[in-house]
């Protein structure tokens, strides 16, 4: 939570910075984080570097203006309010909404922070349609002979051996794959991911058989031309260990992430995290197959920043 500083308080902070303080012995005077006094400073002096307690009143007074401006304009137009709260029902973030609203040249605009601001001073319901920022778990794995069998396996087939422009994206047809886990292993979903688009395609896995992912990947990816088929990146789990029957069944050539190292397959990681907005972690993930599908559609027509606020479908589909 932020603290705003009283016009005292700012009197007091223009004369001991004058005087040398630093900002935790000016934080310990005027009883406030040291936190406080930084973001005043940073938000509140000149450009010459000198802080001024009317000054920084006359600062802050402009801001609150400005954001109450920018309310007003959600606030005043019941058709763009609408618009806003069905996009965050469907777990859009308030920067995927306005980088949208931008792109389909909607008259009036809001800015993410304004729906944020909304969000948080106005409609604390649609709080929980704002994505969590809690962090991920690593899984752990039990060291074994049979993991260090399967790592020798492995070796020949690591993630720096794939083709040169898989790490920059610069071709569609290179995927990332990985399982999402019920509690109890009662219920696994696979999940495959384009990496240059963000496109998603999921399906249950009613047990851990390796061959169970490899025939149900190949199913999924059935539809998809074989031009955008070129490499899947996968994990270490048990479950992958078929890859070979995969690569049998499709175009792909399969690679593989080193052991905990999660950050190699960011875009599945990530997207497994969008995914979990649906199915959260401690709920059960015994779900039909029609309700995993729409999921997937709610992802795949999710606009991303990194797209220019275009989705995954109209980037992907559009090419097949």
């Amino acid at each position: 939570m932020h603290f705003h500083l009283t016009q005292h308080q700012r009197i007091e902070l223009s004369l001991l910075t004058r005087l040398g303080y630093s900002q935790r012995s000016v934080a310990l005077v005027l009883g406030v984080s040291p936190s406080t006094v930084c973001r005043e400073l940073a938000r509140n002096q000149k450009p010459n570097g000198t802080y001024h307690a009317t000054a920084a009143r006359m600062l802050t007074t402009a801001r609150r203006l400005t954001a109450n401006q920018r309310l007003r304009k959600l606030l005043g137009n019941t058709n763009l309010e609408q618009l806003v709260e069905a996009r965050l029902r469907l777990h859009w973030s308030p920067e995927q909404i306005a980088g949208r609203l931008r792109r389909e040249g909607v008259a009036l605009r809001v800015c993410a922070q304004t729906i944020y601001d909304w969000v948080y001073r106005f409609r604390n319901d649609l709080r929980q349609y704002l994505r969590s920022r809690k962090q991920r778990y690593r899984r752990t794995r039990n060291s074994t002979l049979r993991k260090q069998k399967r790592e020798a396996v492995l070796a020949l087939r690591r993630i720096d051996q794939r083709p040169p422009g898989v790490e920059q994206r610069k071709r569609y047809g290179h995927w990332e794959g990985d399982t999402m886990v019920s509690r109890q292993n009662l219920a696994r979903i696979g999940t495959l991911v384009e990496r240059k688009s963000g496109y998603l395609r999921a399906f249950l896995l009613p047990n851990g058989e390796s061959t169970g992912f490899a025939r149900a990947s190949a199913q999924v990816l059935e539809s998809i031309p074989s031009t955008y088929l070129r490499t899947l990146t996968l994990d270490n789990g048990t479950e992958m260990q078929s890859f070979e029957l995969l690569e049998r069944l499709t175009p792909l050539r399969v690679f593989f992430a080193y052991p905990y190292h999660s950050w190699e397959r960011g875009t599945n990681e990530n997207t497994n995290g969008l995914l979990r907005q649906y199915f959260p972690k401690k709920s059960s993930l015994a779900v039909g197959q029609a309700q995993l599908d729409l999921a997937v559609q709610l992802l795949n027509t999710r606009p991303r920043k990194r797209l220019g606020y275009r989705t995954p479908a109209e980037v992907f589909e559009a090419k097949w």
